[in-house]
């Protein structure tokens, strides 16, 4: 909720209109929720009764605020030297960010991850015209998983053929 605010002097009334003449006095001139309103303050003195003779505009507006990225989903996978980057999408007209933390945080160039191990990103929309932020972050995370030790052999097997079976063995 915005509220639109003036001052006047010692000894003088502020009254609150919604046009510049000819308005309804507007006891609360505030705004709650996505839009634009203007409002006029005249100046009354208490002991004289004259009134300014214009009326003071101020404006109230209040942005929407972009939805939050779509996440692409959460990506894992083995470890074979490769990078995962998170991905997410925002409207036209909107910029993504990255960041380490849900709230605050520190921005992340490069949402990405090389090698065994866990992180999650969190995007963020931008209006680029209005600079609002989304409210809320959406959470990307990011696994590597580490490939397993190779399984131990018990070594080569050689026999001469006497009709046996010979079975390979080896340990994880």
């Amino acid at each position: 909720t915005l509220t639109a605010t003036a001052t006047v002097n010692s000894g003088e009334t502020l009254t609150w209109y919604d046009a510049a003449s000819g308005g309804t006095v507007v006891s609360d001139p505030s705004l709650t929720g996505v839009g634009t309103v203007t409002y006029y303050a005249e100046a009354s003195n208490d002991s004289t009764g004259c009134i300014s003779s214009t009326l003071t505009p101020v404006t109230l507006t209040i942005e929407a605020t972009p939805p939050p990225p779509i996440s692409n989903g959460d990506l894992g996978e083995c470890d074979s030297g490769q990078t995962l980057i998170a991905t997410a999408t925002v409207n036209s007209g909107e910029t993504l960010t990255w960041y380490d933390a849900a709230t605050g945080g520190t921005v992340v160039p490069d949402p990405s991850l090389t090698g065994a191990g866990t992180v999650t990103y969190y995007a963020e929309a931008s209006d680029d015209v209005t600079a609002c932020i989304s409210t809320t972050r959406t959470a990307v995370t990011l696994i590597i998983e580490p490939l397993p030790d190779a399984p131990i052999s018990s070594g080569d097997l050689t026999e001469c053929d006497s009709g046996q079976t010979l079975t390979a063995t080896a340990t994880v």
